[in-house]
């Protein structure tokens, strides 16, 4: 005999609604019961306690139906309920966004050239939130919940792998919600990028977002999902061997494709064509307008090489678009168009390739993502910025 829990279907249809609201909102009670299948009375009910619970609002009257009769009260998300705050955690910088439950974005800052140590990390994250909780605007729920990008392997909220830091294992999540009393999230940064583009940007429900910074990380959503495999190491296509016996890498191999032809790796070889020890992408840009030749030969090999992980991605998990989530290709004319020059397969020419429309915001807004996702029980957003 099957015995089913009416608290847990309750629970389940409540889950549906909102999600109809917030990915389709405005909508009305008969709206919401025609595309959920439930009874206009188990809508209307729900609606009752969403609206009680300050979750979801009317906001006015919609259109009549072409029968005409009464014209329907329209719901929609409470996006003021409450705020969500987000950071990314770089190898020498602390990005942080506050953004409303639509995503809407109220403030966002940046701490750079600092330290980032596993010693003193959890307290100075610990700071800015207190910080922020002086001058979060007034709302129901407050800080529903906090996401924290990491550049490294994530899985099941611990950190597994920094290569560029030393954050391996430290215990941020169960710190950090037991001093703050906040729920806390963390998640790789690609894939936090990749949940961006999904929420608020693509239609695509199969799409790989690759980021270059300090390494190459790519986020891939397959059939509207993250995709992390077995233990979190599915998008660290940085670590794909591009030269057998080549430059040594933080993982322990050689010759990865990041030691070529990340946003660290490029500038350093830069440094040397500059013969300096710390140079920007702006002097970058500015060599190559110039047509300095050794950097016109840099940006050519670094094009080359990533067309190489990019048609490896392709062949793995054929999506329908990868974003470029780099600096390097919003600022180098031409970058992109040569990546695209070096993809010469016929399994490449149906994917699309852009820069992510997002910019350096894609991985703050996916961090927003996950926590309200997680604050209002849903499972998929999908929201028009």
């Amino acid at each position: 005999m099957v015995f089913v829990d009416k608290y847990a279907i309750r629970e389940m249809n409540e889950t549906i609604v909102l999600e109809h609201i917030v990915n389709e909102g405005p909508l009305s009670r008969a709206a919401v019961a025609n595309r959920t299948h439930l009874s206009k009375a188990s809508v209307s009910e729900i609606v009752r306690k969403l609206t009680e619970t300050n979750l979801v609002h009317e906001i006015g009257i919609g259109d009549s139906t072409t029968s005409g009769g009464r014209r329907p009260i329209m719901l929609e998300l409470n996006k003021h309920a409450g705020v969500s705050l987000s950071f990314d955690i770089g190898y020498n910088y602390i990005a942080t966004m506050l953004n409303y439950l639509d995503g809407e974005i109220i403030t966002e800052q940046i701490i750079e050239d600092i330290e980032i140590d596993r010693e003193t990390l959890i307290d100075k994250i610990e700071n800015v939130v207190m910080d922020y909780q002086q001058m979060i605007p007034e709302t129901s729920y407050g800080i529903v919940g906090i996401t924290i990008a990491i550049h490294g392997v994530v899985f099941d909220n611990s950190i597994v792998f920094t290569p560029y830091y030393d954050l391996a294992k430290l215990n941020i999540c169960e710190t950090l919600s037991e001093r703050l009393g906040i729920p806390i999230y963390i998640e790789n940064e690609a894939n936090l990028s990749a949940i961006a583009e999904q929420t608020y940007s693509s239609n695509y429900k199969n799409l790989v977002s690759i980021s270059i910074h300090s390494g190459i990380g790519a986020g891939i959503i397959i059939d509207g999902a993250l995709y992390t495999g077995e233990r979190g190491f599915s998008g660290e296509i940085g670590h794909k061997i591009l030269f057998p016996d080549g430059k040594p890498c933080p993982c322990g191999n050689h010759g990865c494709l990041e030691q070529y032809c990340s946003e660290k790796a490029i500038l350093e070889f830069f440094n040397d064509i500059h013969q300096s020890t710390e140079t920007t992408i702006a002097q970058l840009k500015s060599a190559y307008m110039a047509k300095n030749p050794a950097v016109i030969e840099l940006i050519d090999k670094a094009a080359k090489y990533l067309a190489i992980g990019i048609n490896n991605v392709t062949t793995a998990f054929s999506p329908g678009v990868i974003y470029l989530k780099s600096r390097l290709t919003r600022e180098i004319p031409d970058f992109l168009d040569k990546i695209n020059s070096n993809l010469n397969s016929f399994i490449n020419e149906d994917v699309e390739l852009h820069n992510s429309s997002l910019g350096d915001q894609a991985t703050l807004l996916g961090a927003s993502a996950v926590s309200i996702r997680n604050f209002l029980r849903i499972q998929s957003m999908r929201v028009q910025r």
